[in-house]
C-alpha cells in the first residue's frame, strides 16, 4: 500500500513562492479557462508589487528560523502572462537590487520580442516556457526563436509541452525536436483532473489508447518509478513532480526511490506543503498556502490572509511558531495536482518522523482530527 512522500535531498530544495501577477494573457487557449487567463484584467501597480515583497521576505525568515535545513526562496512569477505587466521588468530588477539573493522564475509562454527574452535571462535566474500549439504559426515561430536563443546562451530553463490532443502529432514533433537540440521539457496531460465539469468545458483532454501509451512509454524511457498499480485508462496516470525532483515513495514499510508517484489521491493524508510552497494572487489580493489545492491550516480551502495586510499573516504565523507547536495540514481532497511532491504520510506516526526530520526541535507537530471524507475532487475556482 502507498503511505507516504518524502524528498531525498531536501537541502538542495526551495521555498516555492508562486505569484500570480494577473489573470490577463497575450494568449486564448481553449483550455484555460478565465479563471487562469483573460483579456481584460488591469494590471498590478508596481508599488503594490513592491509592497508585497517585503512580507514575502518577513514570512519566508520566519520559517527559515524553525527549519533544520534553511531553504533559499524562489519568486516563482506567473498569471495570465506575467510580461504583460508593463512594469514587471521594473519590478524584477528592482527584487534584484533590494534582495539579491532570492531567485526569480518566471513561467510565460515566450511569445515576445528577442529584446525582452534577453531581460528575462538578465533578472531571472531561470524560466519556464509553456509551449502552447493553438498558437499562430507566426507565435509559434517567436517562441521556438526565443527558446533556441536561450538554449544557445546555456540559460536555465525548461518547456512545459502542453499536449493537446487535437495537436498530438505535433506535439510529438516538438518533442524530438527539443531532444535533438536538448532542450529539457515536460509532456503535460491538459487538466489531469478527470472532472466531468472539465472535460465538458474543455479544460481537461480525454486522450484516447494510443496517445495515453504515447505518454506511458515516455516516462517508462525516462526511467521512472511507475507503479504496476498505475493505469493508463481515462485521463489519469499517475504524477510525476512538476520540477522532476527525485523523490523517496513509503510503500507498506519500504523506502524506494522514485520521480513518479502511482496516485494523486492524498485525501486525509498529513502533508507539510505550507511549508514548502506559498500562493500569491496579486488580483485577488489573497495568499494561499498552495496555488491548486488551496488548503489551509483548518483543512478547508481558503486563504491565509491578504497581500495588503501581510503583517497579520506573519503576526499569526510568529505566534503559532513561538507556542512551541505548528499544525499540520489534513489533505481533504482526492486529487493533487503541483506540490505532490511536498513530504506527506498516510499515517500520523510516519508523519511524525517526517515533520522532525525537517523542523525545530522546539516545535511540535499537531495532527488534525480525521474528519469524515468529504470527497472533495476539483480545486477551488479563483474569481
Amino acid at each position: 500500500m502507498f503511505r507516504g512522500i518524502d524528498q531525498v535531498e531536501p537541502e538542495k530544495e526551495a521555498l516555492d513562492v508562486v505569484w500570480d501577477l494577473g489573470r490577463k494573457c497575450t494568449y486564448a487557449c481553449t483550455y484555460c479557462g478565465p479563471h487562469h487567463s483573460n483579456k481584460w484584467s488591469p494590471h498590478t501597480p508596481l508599488k503594490i508589487l513592491m509592497h508585497t515583497i517585503d512580507g514575502v521576505v518577513e514570512y519566508t525568515e520566519l520559517l527559515n528560523k524553525y527549519r533544520k535545513i534553511k531553504k533559499v526562496t524562489t519568486l516563482a512569477f506567473t498569471g495570465g502572462e506575467p510580461t504583460a505587466n508593463p512594469d514587471f521588468f521594473k519590478f524584477i530588477r528592482y527584487i534584484k537590487t533590494e534582495y539579491p539573493k532570492l531567485r526569480c522564475n518566471v513561467t510565460t509562454n515566450g511569445c515576445y520580442m528577442p529584446r525582452k527574452n534577453r531581460m528575462i535571462m538578465k533578472y531571472c535566474e531561470s524560466a519556464t516556457v509553456s509551449y502552447h500549439t493553438e498558437a499562430s504559426i507566426k507565435e509559434k515561430i517567436l517562441v521556438k526563436n526565443n527558446i533556441e536563443e536561450m538554449q544557445e546562451e546555456g540559460y536555465r530553463f525548461k518547456v512545459n509541452l502542453m499536449f493537446h490532443k487535437d495537436h498530438f502529432d505535433e506535439c510529438i514533433i516538438m518533442a524530438e525536436w527539443f531532444d535533438e537540440i536538448g532542450v529539457k521539457y515536460i509532456p503535460r496531460v491538459i487538466g489531469d483532473s478527470g472532472n466531468k465539469s472539465d472535460i465538458e468545458d474543455g479544460t481537461a483532454h480525454v486522450y484516447d489508447e494510443e496517445q495515453m501509451e504515447w505518454f506511458k512509454n515516455y516516462w517508462n524511457k525516462e526511467n521512472e518509478q511507475v507503479s504496476k498499480k498505475t493505469s493508463c485508462e481515462g485521463t489519469s496516470i499517475g504524477r510525476p513532480c512538476c520540477n522532476r525532483m527525485p523523490l523517496k515513495l513509503l510503500t507498506d514499510d519500504t523506502w524506494t526511490p522514485g520521480t513518479f508517484a502511482p496516485s494523486t489521491n492524498f485525501e486525509g493524508w498529513n502533508c507539510m506543503v505550507n511549508w514548502n510552497f506559498m500562493f500569491i494572487h496579486s488580483e485577488l489580493d489573497e495568499i494561499w498556502h498552495h496555488q491548486t489545492c488551496q488548503i489551509n491550516l483548518e483543512g478547508e480551502i481558503g486563504p491565509i490572509g491578504k497581500a495588503s495586510r501581510f503583517d497579520l499573516v506573519n503576526k499569526r504565523l510568529r505566534e503559532e511558531l513561538e507556542s512551541g507547536s505548528m499544525r499540520v495540514i489534513r489533505c481533504p481532497k482526492t486529487w493533487c495536482g503541483c506540490g505532490m511532491c511536498s513530504p506527506k504520510a498516510k499515517d500520523d506516526d510516519v508523519m511524525d518522523g517526517i515533520f522532525n526530520r525537517y523542523i525545530d526541535d522546539s516545535v511540535n507537530p499537531i495532527f488534525q482530527p480525521k474528519k469524515e471524507l468529504t470527497g472533495i475532487k476539483i480545486m477551488t475556482r479563483l474569481k
